[in-house]
C-alpha cells in the first residue's frame, strides 16, 4: 500500500480535479478532435481509424455531436428532452424521450445502441478519488507541446488501463489518450483538442431536421453499428 500511495504524484491527483471543475464552469462551448483510434474487428484484427469530433454544447442538457471517420459516423443531438441519433451513410435517425443532463445521454445512447460516443469523458468527468480508486500510476511526465501549445502532462494506469492527460494552464485539456494494455493489439485512442470556451450558439444547433431521404427507424437498427 505504501508503494501504491508513492506512486501516487498529488500533482497528477490535483490536475484531474482541476480539469473536471474546469469541463464543469464550462457553460456554453464547442470542443473539435482531431482523434486517431484503434479498435478491434470481428475477424480479431485490428484497424487504425483517424477522424474527427466536433460538440457544441450549452450545458448542462444540451448538445450536438458530429463524429466522422471514427469507425461510424454519426449526428447527436439532445435538447435536454430527446436524443436524435443520425447515420449519414443510411440517412436513418432514431428518437426517444430521455429527459436529463449531458451524462444521461451519454449512458442511454451507450445502453440503447451499443455505441459509446467519443470522448465522452468530457461531458461525465468524475471527482479524481473514484476515477483514482484502486490506481497504479498517477504521474507527472513534464511538459509538451501539443498543436504548438505548451501543456503539462499527466499519465495514469488503473486494472490494465493507462490514459493521458494534457493540459493548458487554465486546466482545459489539450490531448487525451488512451490505452487498454491487458489487449495484446493495444486498442485504444489518442485526441487533439481544440476550445472555444465563450459560443453563441442558436437554439436551432439542438434541433434536428432530418435532411431529405431520410427515414425514421427504431433504436434497435442502430446497435451494433
Amino acid at each position: 500500500r505504501a508503494q501504491q500511495a508513492a506512486a501516487l504524484d498529488p500533482k497528477a491527483i490535483k490536475a484531474l480535479s482541476q480539469t473536471g471543475e474546469k469541463l464543469r464552469g464550462l457553460r456554453e462551448y464547442t470542443v473539435s478532435a482531431d482523434v486517431k483510434t484503434r479498435a478491434p474487428l470481428a475477424s480479431g484484427q485490428y484497424k487504425d481509424f483517424s477522424g474527427t469530433a466536433k460538440y457544441q454544447v450549452r450545458a448542462p442538457d444540451h448538445l450536438h455531436a458530429s463524429m466522422r471517420g471514427i469507425g461510424f459516423d454519426r449526428d447527436i443531438v439532445f435538447d435536454g428532452r430527446t436524443i436524435t441519433v443520425f447515420s449519414p451513410a443510411q440517412k436513418q435517425y432514431a428518437r426517444i424521450d430521455a429527459p436529463g443532463t449531458l451524462s444521461t445521454l451519454v449512458s442511454a445512447v451507450e445502453q440503447r445502441t451499443g455505441f459509446r460516443m467519443v470522448l465522452a469523458q468530457l461531458f461525465t468527468w468524475d471527482d479524481q478519488a473514484r476515477m483514482l480508486e484502486g490506481a497504479e500510476r498517477a504521474s507527472y511526465s513534464g511538459e509538451a507541446l501539443v498543436g504548438g501549445r505548451r501543456c503539462a502532462h499527466y499519465s495514469y494506469k488503473k486494472a490494465g488501463i493507462a490514459w493521458g492527460v494534457f493540459a493548458v494552464a487554465q486546466h482545459l485539456p489539450c490531448k487525451l489518450a488512451f490505452v487498454d494494455t491487458r489487449d495484446a493489439g493495444l486498442p485504444g485512442y489518442t485526441a487533439e483538442l481544440t476550445w472555444v470556451e465563450r459560443a453563441t450558439l442558436p437554439d436551432s444547433t439542438f434541433v434536428f431536421t432530418p435532411p431529405a431521404g431520410a427515414s425514421e427507424v427504431g433504436w434497435d437498427a442502430f446497435r451494433g453499428r
